[in-house]
């Protein structure tokens, strides 16, 4: 029999798993919040014999992560991934403020305070993002984002493809939490100090046709795809989903864009590529 296809949503409260369960309903998945992890193995068996779980998503709270993988790892007819979301511990805090919401830790009388019970599951987070197939850092993401990185990763329902994700930044801004890899581009001629380039982004034609055309960004490409070539063609072998490389600028706007359009358009042709503005999409 095919394999059923389940994927376990869990990370850090607030930092986007309802927006992730709309994103996996708007792609067919079914989608189940908060079952009872002691229920797993019957759910199990009736996904097992039944045609209507052929996709599902559920979104799992810190606590019942580790069981809950556990117990599914243990299901030969499924195909696991664990995705953990992580936010800013400051962000966290923010957003509950603004959606004056109650933290899951607050109602079930674990923690007295939202600082605590942030830092309760922060302690909690650890052990499960190490066992996640896909981490993605929320603290700056648009939904919009959000979308667009999980719909790379399960829309086209190629889940054997080994993704390559291009991520720029500025280092003003902070280096992204969930990038495997960082490249530093500081060093590139920056078309900031051009008055008429300062306003313009990598994306723009003007920005990206002068830090390419620059003696040191022809050399740098020309090293760094030989590395590139060789680093990400192990890890596909190793068995790794994914690869997160940031790549970073002083202020996220134009070298480092430039060199990340670059890199997705050269490497689309061998992986599946995704690529973020970060810090130029704000």
């Amino acid at each position: 029999m095919n394999k059923i296809e389940v994927v376990i949503v869990t990370g850090m409260s607030g930092a986007g798993k309802t927006q992730a369960m709309a994103i996996f309903e708007n792609m067919e998945y079914r989608c189940i919040d908060n079952y009872p992890i002691p229920l797993l193995k019957e759910f199990g068996d009736l996904m097992r014999t039944s045609t209507k779980y052929s996709k599902v998503a559920m979104a799992v709270s810190l606590g019942d992560a580790i069981l809950a993988v556990r117990i599914l790892s243990n299901m030969d007819w499924v195909d696991l991934t664990v995705i953990f979301l992580d936010c800013d511990d400051k962000v966290l805090l923010s957003r509950y403020k603004q959606t004056r919401r109650s933290h899951p830790l607050m109602i079930s009388n674990v923690a007295s305070s939202l600082v605590d019970a942030i830092e309760f599951e922060r302690e909690m987070a650890d052990p499960i993002s190490q066992l996640a197939s896909i981490v993605i850092d929320t603290t700056l993401l648009k939904p919009a984002k959000l979308q667009d990185k999980l719909e790379s990763y399960f829309y086209k329902g190629n889940r054997d493809t080994f993704r390559v994700s291009f991520i720029s930044f500025g280092y003003k801004h902070g280096i992204p939490r969930d990038a495997d890899l960082l490249l530093d581009v500081r060093f590139l001629p920056n078309p900031f100090y051009i008055e008429s380039l300062r306003k313009l982004t990598g994306n723009d034609k003007e920005v990206y046709d002068y830090v390419m055309s620059q003696s040191e960004t022809q050399e740098f490409v020309q090293r760094t795809i030989e590395y590139y070539d060789y680093l990400l063609k192990k890890y596909e072998e190793e068995g790794k989903m994914q690869m997160i490389i940031g790549i970073g600028c002083t202020g996220g706007q134009h070298r480092s864009v430039t060199l990340t359009n670059y890199f997705a358009d050269h490497y689309a042709e061998y992986y599946q590529v995704y690529k973020w503005h970060r810090d130029a999409d704000h």
